[in-house]
């Protein structure tokens, strides 16, 4: 019989096992949690630089929450727990009537709508990362 093609089944073991190892170690939650604090972490450096200062107080308050597991969903928080400053986010009636308005900053508002615009190319780079943890073996 003539031999007219070769299959080496290295690959598919290789995969096999790669599988195995997601499912044995929750892999793909732990990338999901790394994924969301790492989003988390450069929105607050980017509302941070957006917060105006005058003590500081406000900038050095944000806080990045722990990724918490909310039915089918993840959420992490980011915060900021100074009163005021909802108010210097979204704006506020100033003066002793209260006829002004000082304009809100939208500092988390803008950085929020950043993060979202670069989401898409950046979570394809990370499974384009995770896939190739999981085929190459490196758990």
């Amino acid at each position: 019989m003539a031999k007219i093609g070769k299959f080496e089944f290295g690959e598919i073991e290789r995969l096999a096992k790669g599988m195995k190892q997601v499912v044995d170690h929750r892999v793909i939650e732990r990338w999901i949690r790394d994924l969301l604090l790492e989003l988390a972490y450069r929105a607050e450096s980017k509302i941070k630089r957006k917060t105006p200062v005058d003590t500081g107080d406000l900038r050095r308050r944000w806080t990045v929450g722990n990724v918490e597991r909310r039915g089918d969903a993840y959420v992490v928080e980011i915060t900021n727990n100074l009163e005021y400053a909802s108010f210097v986010e979204y704006g506020h009636r100033t003066g002793k009537d209260l006829t002004g308005w000082a304009e809100g900053r939208f500092m988390a508002t803008i950085s929020m709508k950043e993060i979202e615009r670069m989401l898409p190319g950046y979570i394809e780079k990370k499974q384009v990362e995770l896939l190739e943890k999981i085929m190459g073996g490196k758990g």
